[in-house]
């Protein structure tokens, strides 16, 4: 053990925590590595403060709901976004990003859809052009202790898209939708 105090009379003058970075995480769901236009939101959200990535879409979705989907939404819009969805799969109230910036997104213009978790990406010819949701209700708590997403049959529907932005810390579970 050691301290602060103990590095500097070391005659260190600073101190460096490299506390890891961040690594997206691909959703797992079909279509994902087929089609152009599916970007991880922690690499646009890089690319983008780095000044070398432009709009990625007219009508783009972000897959999740923390901070990172949040942020990546609305800088998706400020780059000229005329459509910025967010899909969410539980409600508002278990969504983890702050809600002051959930907030400020959606007076931005990012519409969220609720209770709706993604099924596959769905494209012609190399590229993508929706993203087929399914309505979900809370059922109950899984390992994390928030209460477990659980489809509603004949709920699907299309998002419209031309870009796809997974933003999740973990790979979604759709062990349900081949029932």
């Amino acid at each position: 053990d050691f301290s602060l105090t103990d590095l500097e009379q070391q005659g260190f003058d600073a101190v460096f925590l490299a506390i890891g970075a961040h690594l997206g995480l691909g959703t797992g769901i079909a279509g994902e590595d087929e089609f152009d236009g599916v970007i991880n939101a922690v690499e646009f959200l890089r690319e983008v403060n780095l000044g070398s990535r432009r709009r990625p879409g007219d009508r783009v979705v972000i897959v999740g709901g923390g901070n990172v989907a949040v942020d990546a939404a609305r800088v998706a819009r400020r780059l000229g976004g005329e459509s910025v969805t967010i899909v969410y799969r539980r409600s508002r109230d278990e969504m983890p990003a702050y809600a002051e910036e959930i907030q400020d997104a959606l007076a931005e213009g990012v519409q969220i859809h609720y209770l709706t978790a993604p099924v596959r990406i769905m494209g012609q010819d190399g590229r993508l052009n929706g993203l087929e949701c399914i309505r979900t209700d809370l059922g109950p708590p899984d390992a994390s202790g928030r209460r477990r997403p659980v489809p509603i049959k004949g709920s699907e529907f299309v998002v419209e898209c031309d870009a796809v932005l997974p933003a999740i810390g973990q790979r979604i579970d759709l062990s349900w939708a081949a029932d």
